[in-house]
C-alpha cells in the first residue's frame, strides 16, 4: 500500500514539477547526495517554478529494522513508518516553538501493515550548521559574542528539554545558527528520526549535552565556555551543584569519545 501525505499547498507545486508518485519521490536521481548508509540515504535538490527556486532535502529509509519499529510505537503509541515518524517529530518541535526543518511531503510503502520504504520532504533550513559557523568564524569573533551564542544555544537546549524530547543526535553539526542583525541569533535542531518523546529521566538530558560536549572540539571551546554553556542550560532557579552536574556531562563526553572519533571541522 502507497500513502503519501502533504503539508498546506504542496501537492500542487509538486505535481507541476512532475513528482506525483510514491516512486516519483522515491527514485528521484536529480539532487545531490548529502549522506549514505544501508537503511537510509539523504539528497539536497533545487526546484525552480517562475521566479522563484526552491531547495529541499529529501531523506528516504529503507527496510527498517525491528528495533526501529519497536522505537517509534514506544514513543508514538502505534507503528509508523520511519517517514511519518520524523514528520511527527518536526511538527511537534515546530508547534512547541522550536525551530526545525518545515515537513512539506511524506510517502511510505508497505506491505501488511509493515513498513518496506519511506521518505520525507522538508524545506531548507536558512542560516548554517554550527559545525561549519564555527569552522569559519570562531577564531574572528570576540570573546564577549563567543559567550552570548553559547549562552543562547544552552538556552535552546533547555528549551527543548523542557517540551520532554531528548535528541539522541545533538552534535554540533545538528544545530543551525541563523544570525539575524541587529538581533541575537537563534538556533535550530535537525535530524530527528531517533527523538525520544515525553521523556524527563535527568540521566537522559545529561546524555544529550554529553554528545554536544563531545562535539566540541579543545580547538574551539575551553572549558570556561563549556562551563557557561551548562551554566546558561541550567539557569539562575537551578538548585543542585553545576560542578556535579559539569562532572556528569564531562563523563558522558568521555564514553562517547572512547566509541568514536572526534570529528573535525
Amino acid at each position: 500500500v502507497e500513502k503519501i501525505v502533504y503539508s498546506d499547498s504542496w501537492h500542487k507545486y509538486f505535481s507541476e514539477i512532475g513528482l506525483e508518485s510514491f516512486d516519483d519521490f522515491f527514485n528521484y536521481s536529480s539532487g545531490r547526495k548529502v549522506n549514505e548508509n544501508n537503511k537510509r540515504s539523504v539528497i539536497t535538490f533545487e526546484t525552480e517554478t517562475g521566479p522563484q527556486k526552491k531547495q529541499f532535502f529529501l531523506k528516504r529509509f529503507f527496510n527498517p529494522h525491528l528495533k526501529d519499529m519497536f522505537f517509534t510505537w514506544r514513543n508514538l503509541g502505534r507503528l509508523c513508518s520511519q517517514g511519518a515518524y520524523e514528520w511527527a517529530n518536526a511538527n511537534f518541535l515546530l508547534n512547541n516553538g522550536i525551530k526545525t526543518y518545515k515537513p512539506v511531503c511524506r510517502g511510505e510503502l508497505t506491505k501488511f501493515g509493515i513498513e518496506r520504504k519511506s521518505f520525507i520532504v522538508t524545506e531548507k533550513l536558512q542560516g548554517q550548521s554550527m559545525e561549519s559557523f564555527v569552522a569559519e568564524n570562531w577564531s574572528r569573533l570576540k570573546q564577549s559574542q563567543k559567550e552570548e551564542i553559547i549562552i543562547l544555544l544552552g538556552r535552546f537546549i533547555r528549551r527543548i528539554h523542557n517540551t520532554a524530547v531528548i535528541v539522541p543526535d545533538l552534535y554540533l553539526w545538528h544545530i543551525f545558527i541563523q544570525e539575524k542583525n541587529p538581533e541575537p541569533p537563534e538556533f535550530a535542531v535537525i535530524d530527528l528520526h531517533r527523538m525520544k518523546l515525553n521523556v524527563t529521566n535527568k540521566n537522559e538530558r545529561i546524555k544529550d549535552i554529553g554528545r554536544l560536549n563531545y562535539s566540541m572540539l579543545d580547538k574551539y571551546f575551553d572549558e570556561k565556555l563549556r562551563l557557561l554553556l551548562i551554566e546558561s542550560y541550567l539557569g539562575k532557579d537551578w538548585s543542585g551543584s553545576i560542578d556535579l552536574f559539569a562532572a556528569k556531562v564531562k563523563q558522558q563526553s568521555n564514553a562517547v569519545l572512547r566509541k568514536r572519533k572526534q570529528k573535525l571541522y
